[in-house]
């Protein structure tokens, strides 16, 4: 499927699978390629780094280039399933035995932290009027007004990482990336009483080409970063045996650790610009969704969100059920066909 898409795609298309997959595999070809030509893995002597590399050689010729070239996507086709497998593991995804504990303890640590930052959200200044202040000594004011700023800028602070989990009583995910996406399956639509899992996809194909390519580069961000901090991860687990010998050239998978601690925040910042795009997208086109199943559009926000609820719960047991029910069993809904010419 993937190599059939890298010799079929549009522009566009290929664009993203070279940021997505090509890149991270690329630089990964290549950090190994260096490793193997100073001698990293055989060498039992402390390698000195600028010698080193004096023995490679940058030059190549059509023929090598040829040879990086299908090694990188070799690579990138043969390890996509495991690629994929470690991008969800980022998002918190930790099935089997080994993960029960991890996940178990990293999602009550979240939880933990969720509640204290809405304690800290819905902190309330001390509520000192004019003449209470007046009467204070002027170090005393001094220390009132500090922590009225304080308990503020708390608040704030607060506001924005709760922005990073889910609402209400959602159960979080052991990992912020995770928490970060579920937030957007969410929000999006509820905040219109519709499922976000099951119109999304429906919604989608709707988008202004606008919206969608704004949604689309956040998702392209997301992948393509959580792909670079799983490759970044690869290359410090080799660095690390590469130079276990090796004194300060510990430092470049310490660096590498470093890269991959960055990729991972550009994923959970791309994230949150990807659930701005698809609350946009409910924001301005959910109306289209009605339009598009031909029914009557609503005159109040309660007609939208009952109507709304029925639907969501209809694509959810057609999605979800093996002999799912028919529209005229679970919708009791009019159509409003459109005139045609």
């Amino acid at each position: 499927m993937w190599l059939g898409a890298l010799f079929t795609s549009t522009a566009a298309n290929f664009g993203r699978l070279l940021i997505v997959g090509l890149l991270p595999n690329a630089i990964l070809v290549a950090y190994v390629w260096v490793l193997l030509m100073i001698g990293a893995f055989t060498n039992t002597a402390p390698l000195v780094f600028p010698e080193a590399l004096s023995n490679i050689s940058f030059k190549t010729d059509a023929g090598g280039l040829l040879v990086f070239v299908l090694s990188v996507i070799t690579l990138t086709v043969v390890i996509q399933p495991f690629q994929i497998r470690l991008v969800r593991m980022l998002e918190g995804y930790w099935h089997g035995r080994l993960g029960v504990f991890p996940s178990r303890l990293a999602t009550g640590v979240h939880t933990w932290r969720r509640a204290r930052l809405r304690r800290a959200a819905n902190s309330s200044v001390p509520n000192v009027n004019d003449v209470e202040l007046a009467r204070m000594p002027i170090a005393a004011q001094v220390r009132v007004q500090r922590r009225a700023r304080r308990i503020e800028a708390r608040s704030e602070r607060a506001e924005t990482k709760l922005m990073s989990y889910p609402p209400g009583t959602e159960p979080v995910l052991p990992t912020m990336l995770g928490n970060t996406l579920r937030r957007n399956e969410r929000v999006a639509g509820e905040r219109y009483a519709m499922d976000t899992l099951r119109t999304w996809p429906r919604l989608y194909p709707l988008l202004s080409k606008k919206v969608a390519d704004e949604f689309d580069s956040d998702s392209d961000g997301v992948d393509a970063s959580a792909n670079l901090a799983v490759t970044f991860l690869v290359m410090a687990a080799l660095g690390f045996v590469a130079f276990a010998n090796d004194g300060w050239m510990r430092l470049v998978p310490a660096a590498l650790l470093l890269l991959a601690v960055a990729a991972y925040r550009a994923a959970i910042a791309a994230a949150g610009g990807q659930g701005l795009a698809m609350s946009v997208a409910y924001d301005l086109h959910r109306f289209d969704l009605i339009e598009g199943l031909h029914l009557g559009l609503p005159s109040t926000t309660k007609n939208e969100a009952e109507r709304n609820r029925q639907l969501s719960h209809f694509f959810m047991v057609s999605d979800d059920t093996p002999d799912p029910p028919s529209a005229a069993d679970e919708l009791n809904l009019s159509y409003v066909h459109p005139r045609r010419d």
